[in-house]
């Protein structure tokens, strides 16, 4: 135990110790762990919260529906019935209607059949009823003449009369009205009128009257069945079926501060801007977004309050007090993990500053080793540009070597010939003897002034080795015209010894380089084909392509279809001196220079291969890939 508690305290020292000695590093290795928890907890809190949340949501967005559907299949039933009664009127009360007539009887009949119902009657055009049946528990009896009333002026009457034979009007659900009082006790009513004509030409209505507290009783029942509180809201915000029983009508009975607006601003607010929707514990949906056009015509001539009747499910908050102690439970041991993990590596910061120590002192001695070792590599590269420059003197030198000692041989003739005839004039000289004397000396002084030409050119090819960047200068041109300048031969176009010139220039490629090497490059690598691709002439081809490549560069290529070059001298051919046509004057410059000018003052680089790498177009010939930048790089002076 107390070797346990030691290891606890050690460990607890080097993190306190890390803590004190470097806390900015501490806070910033801890930082991304601390957020996490922060922002992974709250999120996970809110998606199980959701997800518990989910069901019971959906459960009450069923109950909604489910009440919608029995409204519907209510509405449809007592618009139909309705329909019906208008169609018999006209036939039946051609017999009268006294309380013994078929039609009498045929009223009575229907308000039996139909439980709801509590009052059927036939109403003239003038707005008179002129038959009317009720129903009070049970019992049917017609009401007596005198006492029938006119409902000219009432809603019902007045939209039923405008229709046409066929058409229903449902009127708004509200309290019924007997000689212009609210009766009581209360009766909630919906009314269905539809028009008939009569036989003699007159118009009529027919009227049902429905007993609405049996239809929201049924409602409230089915949604406490379902384990829900299902109330009903007038599109003004009134209830119908309330929370309280003193909400249920309120609104119409002198009491204007039981709506949902008044008792919940934020669901009505809610409601207001969507027909459907969840706020809390409650679903709500209106009629019309619920029915969803499955009703028909069913409200094409109802009142517009009939579609915005809402229904509204409250759902008993479920129990969360579970889920929320795992929560909590976990959000306890996520902390403990984060703070063991920021306490370990805040011991890995305290390990790695002595780590770091160390290997200050190791870089230390590394660094005067690498002092000394700088100084062995300066001398080894002072060493080898000795070296390569020895080799170059030596390149030189053998190139030079050739001329200079068949001009020397030439003039060496010509001086033994100048002593012969010094003897020969002395003697005597015959015309033949001078004339034999100035054929040789004419042949020895153009051999030697052939061989210093020579020598003279490989001087000036030894010297753009080097290329003077003093002499250089940048500007902006187009690629295709500096290509066309690079030869005259490329603007003419015509075969060359039977080798045809292809070219393929892509116009408008601005550049800002330096035109005059570019050409330079293109020069010599025709030049280059020419001879050694075609060493005996043509027939043949050479292809010189000129594009873009990309947004930031070039690419120039001089491809032939002639012998090639053999693989183990392609690593070669940009080497000075390098060349298999020395026997034919070749000086192994050529190539070397252009390599030097794409690399060293274009900035780009030169690829070679074959005809089918570079695409030439025949097997064995040799492509040369330029690649530069649009842009060339800026040049210092030499002075």
């Amino acid at each position: 135990m107390s070797a346990n508690w030691s290891a606890l305290r050690s460990y607890l020292g080097e993190c306190w110790v890390a803590l004190r000695s470097r806390p900015r590093r501490v806070a910033v290795v801890a930082a991304p762990w601390l957020l996490g928890l922060l922002v992974g907890l709250p999120l996970l809190w809110y998606e199980v919260d959701r997800a518990v949340s989910a069901p019971e949501r959906q459960a009450g967005h069923d109950a909604v529906q489910g009440a919608a559907r029995s409204i519907l299949r209510w509405a449809v039933r007592l618009r139909d019935d309705t329909r019906f009664l208008a169609n018999v009127t006209p036939r039946l009360a051609e017999d009268g209607w006294r309380p013994d007539s078929a039609l009498a009887h045929t009223y009575t009949a229907f308000l039996l059949a139909g439980g709801e119902y509590h009052k059927v009657r036939w109403i003239d055009a003038g707005g008179m009823e002129q038959l009317r049946l009720d129903q009070d528990r049970g019992h049917v009896y017609q009401v007596r003449m005198a006492a029938l009333q006119d409902k000219s002026g009432r809603p019902f009457f007045e939209h039923g009369l405008r229709l046409q034979p066929g058409q229903v009007h449902l009127s708004p659900l509200d309290l019924n009205v007997e000689n212009g009082r609210i009766e009581q006790p209360l009766r909630p009513t919906l009314r269905a009128a539809a028009p008939f004509v009569m036989a003699d030409g007159s118009t009529g209505v027919a009227v049902v009257n429905v007993h609405g507290e049996i239809l929201l009783q049924r409602l409230r029942e089915q949604a406490r069945q379902d384990g829900f509180h299902l109330y009903l809201v007038h599109p003004q915000g009134g209830w119908l079926i309330g929370p309280e029983p003193g909400d249920a009508w309120g609104w119409l009975l002198g009491s204007p501060e039981r709506t949902v607006e008044k008792q919940y601003p934020e669901l009505w607010r809610l409601m207001q801007r969507q027909p459907s929707g969840h706020w809390r514990n409650w679903s709500f949906s209106t009629l019309h977004a619920s029915w969803g056009g499955a009703d028909g015509d069913l409200l094409a001539h109802a009142d517009p309050s009939v579609a915005g009747l809402r229904v509204l499910v409250h759902r008993p908050a479920p129990s969360q007090a579970r889920w929320k102690a795992i929560m909590l439970g976990l959000a306890a041991v996520g902390t403990v993990l984060v703070l063991l993990v920021v306490m370990g590596q805040a011991r890995g910061l305290a390990r790695e500053a002595a780590y770091v120590r160390r290997l200050r002192q190791a870089n230390d001695a590394l660094a005067l080793a690498n002092e000394h070792l700088q100084v062995a590599q300066h001398d080894l590269a002072r060493a080898e540009r000795l070296s390569s420059l020895g080799l170059m003197v030596a390149g030189v030198a053998h190139e030079m070597n050739t001329p200079l000692a068949s001009a020397r041989l030439a003039l060496s003739t010509v001086d033994t010939g100048v002593e012969a005839l010094q003897q020969q004039l002395r003697s005597g000289l015959r015309r033949s003897e001078l004339d034999a004397f100035l054929d040789s000396a004419r042949a020895a002084c153009d051999l030697a002034d052939g061989e210093l030409k020579r020598a003279s050119a490989l001087v000036q090819r030894f010297k753009q080795v080097a290329v003077d960047r003093a002499s250089l200068e940048k500007r902006r041109f187009d690629l295709a015209e500096v290509v066309l300048d690079a030869d005259p031969r490329l603007r003419r176009g015509e075969p060359i010894e039977g080798i045809v010139l292809e070219l393929e220039l892509e116009p408008g490629v601005a550049m800002d380089s330096y035109p005059g090497p570019l050409e330079q490059v293109v020069s010599n690598l025709l030049g280059n084909a020419l001879l050694h691709g075609y060493p005996d002439g043509g027939p043949g081809r050479v292809r010189v392509s000129a594009h873009a490549d990309g947004p930031g560069q070039v690419r120039i290529e001089v491809a032939d279809a002639g012998r090639g070059i053999d693989p183990e001298h392609r690593a070669q051919v940009f080497e000075p001196f390098f060349t298999t046509r020395r026997n034919r004057g070749g000086t192994g410059l050529g190539l070397h220079i252009v390599h030097q000018i794409v690399t060293e003052v274009l900035g780009g680089r030169i690829e070679i291969g074959s005809a089918g790498e570079g695409d030439a177009g025949a097997a064995g010939g040799t492509v040369f890939i330029v690649r530069v930048p649009r842009v060339g790089p800026d040049r210092p002076v030499v002075t």
